[in-house]
């Protein structure tokens, strides 16, 4: 919390002290007449000196030490308004009615720099005298930071946590809001402050270790002015981040998008009307597919300062943002939003709840549902600002501090934590290529949990490379689909049995007799009953017949070899004849398009018998 008071008040509010002669020597009187003159003509040295001066007259009176504290008050000089109202507070701790408001400032000031025992009495004299009452509030939430803070000193007194630091500081002033592409190309994204300078901008950079390999700025993105807080979907392909003052922007700072195509970023777009407002938009987080975004506002209509909102990504259009509610914001400012690429936590920086000082990083479930809050505790918070925390693939975490300093804008550095016990996530990447020639192809992949008939992750595969990856979030039933204009879908049921998995696909051209193998096509034994699981496969035949309107096909059913060669042919058409329905009926596809014919048990090239339906170009 910042406590700003214009010069000019400050010069009112000065004149307008009763200074009573019996407070004061005629020699110090005179010292504090000389401080005020030197303050109306804005000679701020002089006027610290007279007083200095005055308190070397009189070491031992409170009155000057308030009086020097509100001069450094009206300077935003906290430190040295702190250090005045602590040699005060050691003198007298009953201040005249007007300085009330300075038990509160040397309470938070004392808490925000980790000086807990001294913070309560002041807070609880505050408590007791003070009336503003957003002091009162926060009087509340410190005090019991406070009890919060020395209870974790007490059970983690000495943390045997190795906590490690990216090496910047002979590049950059500050490094903040780091993002981790995934593996094979993993980078680190982040954005920067070059030495000796507080314009900032979004770099890349590999990293060995600690120590950064091949530092960049990132092309297209990054122009004359400032653009920062960046966050990149998992897979490489999407960043949206922070830009303010643009000529089409909506508000103060805005959030534009890029889509990183061929071997470069594209032009950003500002996201629109329904993300963006006239307010501050900053801070965003992009999901692993870059499907899902959530983003720190100060908008009308909020919980407090600034609030966290999301939006949805829906048939290539962004959803209006909404409020995550009064579960996560506060009256406060909530900012620097992390969802875990197994989707399940919510982490964010607040300085509106109890913690160790600043601004904390906390956690909650994802969905945010009846669990409460929780604050993530030491090491990694501490009485300074942590923020933009990130934990990549690997399970190890990255946060940034901002460092002690007297600066207006304390630099930060990105620190980390290499976690023993790996994440229960899993990686698939791989190529999808023609299978005529081998060259690339630009495909839609898409992830779908068959148990709950939803999307769970959809990316892109590289128009030049024909790469991809995407993450598997937890363990459960999936179907895999890869499609691109003018090829025949894949279709594969997901079954990673390996942290990180290579899975490659070469896709047909539709032309006459080509044929899909449906792997999510589900029966019970001795059944041509359709399993509800296979309802999307169905729709995806369902897409690409619409897609493809000049296209008929035929439905092929097969079975294993169990019983006799009649009866499995009598069941394969059954189970063609219950797809080719299951189109019809709920999709609405000309039957004049799709023909059923059953084969009865055959082998693949492999020996394994098919044991479900096979569509063909016809």
């Amino acid at each position: 919390m910042n406590f700003k008071i214009l010069a000019l008040s400050l010069i009112i509010m000065f004149f307008n002290l009763t200074l009573f002669s019996q407070d004061y020597k005629w020699r110090t009187e005179r010292l504090v007449e000389k401080s005020k003159e030197a303050l109306y003509q804005r000679n701020w040295d002089a006027a610290v000196q007279y007083l200095d001066d005055a308190i070397e007259i009189e070491p031992d009176n409170h009155h000057l030490y308030l009086e020097k504290a509100t001069l450094f008050y009206g300077i935003n000089d906290l430190n040295k308004v702190v250090s005045s109202l602590e040699r005060v507070f050691s003198l007298e701790k009953n201040w005249p009615a007007k300085y009330t408001d300075y038990y509160f400032i040397l309470g938070k000031e004392s808490f925000d720099r980790g000086k807990y025992e001294l913070a309560k009495e002041p807070l609880e004299i505050y408590r007791q005298k003070g009336e503003k009452e957003d002091y009162l509030e926060m009087t509340e939430i410190i005090t019991q930071s406070i009890v919060f803070a020395l209870d974790e000193i007490k059970e983690q007194p000495t943390s045997n946590t190795d906590i490690k630091t990216i090496e910047s500081a002979n590049i950059f002033r500050s490094i903040y809001f780091p993002f981790f592409t995934l593996y094979p190309s993993e980078f680190l994204y982040f954005t920067g402050q070059r030495v000796g300078s507080l314009a900032e901008g979004i770099y890349r950079a590999k990293l060995s270790g600690n120590q950064f390999q091949n530092v960049e700025e990132v092309p297209v993105i990054n122009t004359k002015e400032n653009e920062g807080a960046a966050a990149i979907s998992a897979d490489g392909r999407v960043m949206v981040y922070t830009a303010c003052n643009k000529r089409d922007g909506l508000g103060s700072c805005d959030l534009y998008i890029s889509y990183f195509e061929g071997d470069e970023w594209q032009k950003p777009l500002n996201l629109g009307a329904k993300v963006n407002s006239s307010a501050w938009e900053s801070q965003p987080f992009l999901s692993s597919d870059g499907r899902f975004l959530i983003f720190s506002s100060n908008r009308n209509g909020g919980f407090g300062k600034r609030d966290l909102y999301y939006s949805r990504r829906v048939n290539g259009d962004w959803s209006e943002a909404i409020n995550l509610g009064d579960k996560v914001n506060t009256f406060a400012d909530e900012i620097s939003p992390f969802l875990t690429l197994s989707n399940d936590e919510l982490f964010f920086s607040s300085n509106g709840r109890v913690g160790m000082g600043g601004f904390d990083i906390y956690k909650i479930s994802w969905p945010v549902n009846r669990h409460a809050v929780e604050n993530i505790g030491l090491p990694i918070n501490t009485f300074s600002n942590e923020l933009s925390y990130h934990q990549k693939f690997s399970g190890d975490i990255y946060w940034s501090r901002e460092q002690a300093s007297e600066e207006k804008y304390p630099p930060s550095r990105v620190h980390y934590i290499e976690m023993k016990n790996k994440s229960d996530l899993n990686l698939v990447y791989g190529k999808v290529v023609s299978s005529e020639d081998s060259s690339a192809i630009n495909a839609r992949i898409q992830i779908y949990d068959l148990e709950l008939d939803s999307l769970v992750q959809e990316t892109f595969s590289s128009a030049v490379s024909g790469e991809y990856k995407v993450i598997v979030p937890k363990p459960s039933d999936y179907s895999f689909y890869v499609e691109a204009k003018g090829y025949l879908f894949k279709s594969q049921k997901l079954q990673v049995k390996e942290e990180k998995e290579e899975i490659n696909f070469s896709l047909n051209a539709i032309r006459k007799n080509e044929s899909v193998i449906l792997n999510n096509i589900y029966f019970e034994f001795d059944s041509y009953q359709v399993s509800e699981k296979s309802r999307n496969e169905i729709r995806k035949i369902a897409e690409f017949l619409i897609q493809n309107p000049e296209i008929k096909i035929e439905i092929g059913g097969y079975t294993d070899n169990v019983g006799s060669s009649q009866y499995n042919k009598e069941l394969s058409q059954q189970r063609a004849e219950a797809v080719l329905m299951e189109l019809i009926r709920f999709h609405n596809i000309d039957s004049n398009r799709i023909a059923a014919k059953g084969y009865g048990a055959q082998k693949t090239p492999s020996g394994q018998y098919l044991k479900t339906v096979i569509f063909k170009v016809m």
